[in-house]
Order: C-alpha cells, then sequence, then structure tokens
C-alpha cells in the first residue's frame, strides 16, 4: 500500500516527478490538503438586466445595505422583500462598455463612480435616491478612501490624475481648499485603480505608486515602488488582511503593508490562468476577499466562454497557506456583505412564507462580512451551500513513476464516504492519456480498479451534495508488474 497526497495545484509546472498536482476543480486550499467549496445560495430576487457592480455598505446599528448598478440605473436591495429598489437620481446614467459601477463607503456615504457619469452620492438612513455629490468633483473611474480622503482615480478628462477631497470633507473637491489637491503622473501610464487604508497605492498600466499622507504642504507624498508593472486587469486588485494582491501583466503580485512587492503565481499558476483568461476586457476579471478567511478569489471569464457578460471560473490563492486552487462559477459580480437579518414582524411585509425567493435558514446573527456572488440569473448569494463537485488528481508518475505497475484499487485519504475513483495512466510520457471507468468504494475500503500502466493518475471525485471537510490524497493497493 502507497500513501499519495494531492499537492499542492501548480498547473504551470508538470507534476511527472513532482509532488504536485495539475488538476483540482471547485476546492479550497487547506493545511492538510482541500476541502469543499460551498454552492452559491441565493437570497435575493432577480435583478433583471445586466449587473455591472455590486457592493455592501455597513450602516449604524451595523446592519447590511446592499447596492448594485446596471448600464443606466443604481438600486439598493429591500432588506425585508429581497427585491431591488431603483435608486436612481433623475437622470439616466450611461456606463460605458469596458466599465464597472465602482463603490465605496466614506462615513455613512456610499460612492459610486464610472467612467463619463458625475460622482453618485447615497447617504444611509436618510437618502432616497442617489445625487450628484456636492462639490463638483471630477468624473472617475474609480473611488476608494485613503485614511481620512476620499480619492478619485482614473478621472475621465485626465486619465494620469488622482484626486482627493478635504480632509473628513467629501463635498469640497477645489484643488487647494483645505487639503483637496490631485496628483498627475508623468509615466506609467493611465491609472487603472486603486487601494485604500491608512495609506494608498495608485495602480497604473506600467507602475504602481503608494500614496502616503504627508500634510502641508505636500498633503501627500507618492513613492514609486514598480518601475516596470503595473495592472493588467484593474478590477482584479483587491485587499485582503492589510495586503493588496493584483494581477500584473506576467501574473499574479501581492503588495504587503511595508510596500514590498512579491510574485505570488510564477511557475505554479500564471502561465494557466494568462493563457486560459479573456483578458481582451477589464470587465473579465474580478477579485474578491473572503473576509471570513485568509483566501482571495478572482473569477474571471475563459476565452471558451461565448458569454461576454458570465464568469465561469476562478482562481484561488489562500495566502495563509500559501497554496492555489480552481473552481467552476457562473457568475457577474461578486462583494463582500455582512448577511442581512430578516424578523418575523417584517415578514408580515412579505405575505406567504412559501413565496420567499430566498431561505430563511441560511442567515444568522452576525457582523462579519461574507463573499456574496451575483449568479448568471441575476439572484445575489452567499456561499454557503452544500459542497459542489470537488474533483482532484494525484501528481502523475507519483504512481508508477516509469516502472510497470498494476493497480487493484484505491481509497481517498478524507473523510468523503461519497468519494469515487478512477485512474488516469498511460505507459510514455509521449502518449495519450486513457482513463479507466469510475468505481465506488467497496468493503475493503477500496474503489476497485484494474490497470497496468508505467504512469499512473489516481482521480477523486466527489459528488455534489457530499458532506465532507478534507481530501488529502489516495492510498494505493499496487505492485510491480511483469515486464512488456
Amino acid at each position: 500500500m502507497t500513501e499519495i497526497m494531492f499537492g499542492p495545484y501548480e498547473p504551470d509546472v508538470a507534476s511527472v516527478g513532482t509532488p504536485k498536482t495539475s488538476f483540482v476543480n471547485n476546492v479550497f486550499p487547506r493545511s492538510d490538503g482541500y476541502g469543499p467549496i460551498p454552492a452559491v445560495v441565493a437570497f435575493t430576487q432577480a435583478l433583471t438586466g445586466t449587473c455591472r457592480g455590486v457592493t455592501g455598505a455597513v450602516q449604524s446599528d451595523n446592519s447590511s445595505a446592499v447596492f448594485a448598478g446596471k448600464d443606466t440605473r443604481l438600486f439598493k436591495l429591500d432588506a425585508t422583500t429581497r427585491a431591488w429598489d431603483d435608486v436612481s437620481r433623475a437622470a439616466l446614467y450611461n456606463v460605458s462598455a469596458k466599465e464597472l459601477w465602482d463603490f465605496a463607503q466614506f462615513g455613512n456615504d456610499v460612492i459610486a463612480t464610472t467612467s463619463n457619469n458625475n460622482v453618485q452620492r447615497y447617504t444611509l438612513g436618510t437618502s432616497a435616491l442617489f445625487a450628484d455629490l456636492a462639490g463638483s468633483p471630477p468624473q472617475a473611474r474609480r473611488c476608494f478612501v485613503v485614511g481620512d480622503f476620499l480619492v478619485l482615480a482614473g478621472l475621465t478628462n485626465n486619465p494620469n490624475r488622482v484626486q482627493w477631497s478635504d480632509i473628513n470633507n467629501i463635498t469640497v473637491w477645489t484643488p487647494g481648499t483645505g487639503l483637496s489637491d490631485f496628483q498627475d503622473f508623468p509615466d506609467g501610464g493611465f491609472v487603472q485603480g486603486g487601494s485604500g487604508g491608512e495609506y494608498g497605492l495608485i495602480f497604473q498600466d506600467r507602475a504602481i505608486r503608494r500614496m502616503i499622507f504627508s500634510g502641508h504642504p505636500d498633503i501627500f507624498q507618492f513613492q514609486r515602488i514598480s518601475d516596470d508593472r503595473g495592472v493588467l486587469m484593474r478590477y482584479s486588485i483587491c485587499k485582503s488582511g492589510g495586503t493588496t494582491f493584483f494581477l500584473s501583466n506576467d501574473g499574479y503580485y501581492k503588495i504587503d503593508r511595508g510596500g514590498g512587492m512579491v510574485p505570488i503565481g510564477s511557475s505554479r499558476v500564471n502561465r494557466t490562468v494568462l493563457a486560459d483568461a479573456d483578458l481582451t476586457d477589464p470587465r473579465f476579471m474580478i477579485g474578491l476577499s473572503d473576509p471570513l478567511s485568509q483566501r482571495v478569489i478572482w473569477f474571471y471569464k475563459s476565452i471558451g466562454n461565448g458569454n461576454s457578460n458570465l464568469l465561469d471560473k476562478a482562481i484561488i490563492y489562500d495566502w495563509a497557506f500559501d497554496k492555489w486552487s480552481k473552481a467552476e462559477f457562473s457568475a457577474i459580480n461578486a462583494t463582500g456583505i455582512i448577511p442581512l437579518g430578516v424578523t418575523l414582524e417584517s415578514l408580515d411585509a412579505v405575505g406567504n412564507l412559501d413565496a420567499l425567493p430566498f431561505s430563511l435558514d441560511s442567515y444568522t446573527s452576525t457582523f462579519s462580512s461574507a463573499p456574496a456572488v451575483m449568479l448568471s440569473n441575476g439572484t445575489l448569494g452567499f456561499m454557503n451551500g452544500s459542497a459542489m463537485e470537488a474533483t482532484l488528481d494525484t501528481p502523475e508518475g507519483s504512481i508508477g513513476n516509469g516502472e510497470l505497475t498494476l493497480i487493484r484499487g484505491a481509497a481517498p485519504i478524507g473523510d468523503a464516504s461519497a468519494a469515487q475513483v478512477s485512474m488516469k495512466y498511460r505507459d510514455r510520457l509521449i502518449d495519450p492519456i486513457l482513463a479507466t471507468t469510475e468505481t465506488v468504494i467497496g468493503t475493503r475500503g477500496y474503489a476497485e480498479q484494474r490497470v497496468t500502466a508505467r504512469f499512473n493518475t489516481a482521480r477523486v471525485r466527489i459528488p455534489s451534495g457530499s458532506t465532507w471537510t478534507f481530501a488529502r490524497g489516495v492510498d494505493v493497493d499496487a505492485r510491480k508488474a511483469g515486464g512488456r
């Protein structure tokens, strides 16, 4: 009997002769292997039309307010009926073809920006509709908060500029009034986005700069931390645990609190993702920090996907374990949201409980945000359903490693009792890969298989809806076979 671990998911490297696997699907990395990804369970009614951005905001009582945008309108989720109420200003918006709505929260204000439209403001607990932000701020593609300032980036009329409000006053935008001002960058290309916090990060086509508050007279200092790399897909920028993650032209990077830029996907997933992802439109990759873990998820549209509004795949990075995995989704957008509460009294406004378009069982009392995914049918859901179908391969050649080997069965190492096993095999690395029929775990604890080959891979498939927590590898019943 031989125990073979699944190994870290690094498809850029041939798994022959290494402990790395080239294929996993619909699993999260764990310290002891991989775990299930829960299916997305909708908790809203459908937003008709194409969603062009979604966000969650925190109200003064720590409850959640959820907003979404389309090509011409902005919407707020009704916390009781879960329907999307139109909260647009009177004049229609016009979102450009390759743009999304970008959102930021500044105190009780929710800010919404997109190119060629006036910056929008909605005050939680007060506003009924969005309205143009006072002070005549410039039209901008992106918005984020740095310290006590609202920052606008990728300005419609000055794409190489960032501009910020007065300190703690987002209605003052005249440069030189208070601490409001702007900064133009003579090189590095257009500003594509940013990351906020105690200091800011400014992402351009070919440069990245830190934005550090310094007070009078400069207000902010800008330190270039990358001379030749910028961001490739502007909506890939996301922040988790004080670290910012993004996709550059040559792969995935992180920038730590000190401004150090570290490659995280080189010789691991970069080549695979860059070859598979449709990079023709910045909307086709959206980064999401999972507030409930140390994971970052990038939802993206693959080249083979003919639906220009659908993000059908995801690449996942767990920065605590420094491990990757992948998944398949039918997503339009994603964000972090505090789960909405509901009271029995408020349900009187809905009527028949059987007619609710969401389940009451999925709500818990928590003030922690959770990843929420906008599905292809326009409903928004949390990843709290039953396990998605998972598939994991052992490294090729770890069973046999070039020697002719007879395999009689394999037992998954983990707690997925419904797991099924098949074998992929070939005698030479130049030969096509063949596969056996799946079998279930039998009475002796093994999924019976019978194959003789020199290079073998065990594939474990765990059906959707199965109850399990971890999968580490397989225990193989194998022995050397006679030569041929």
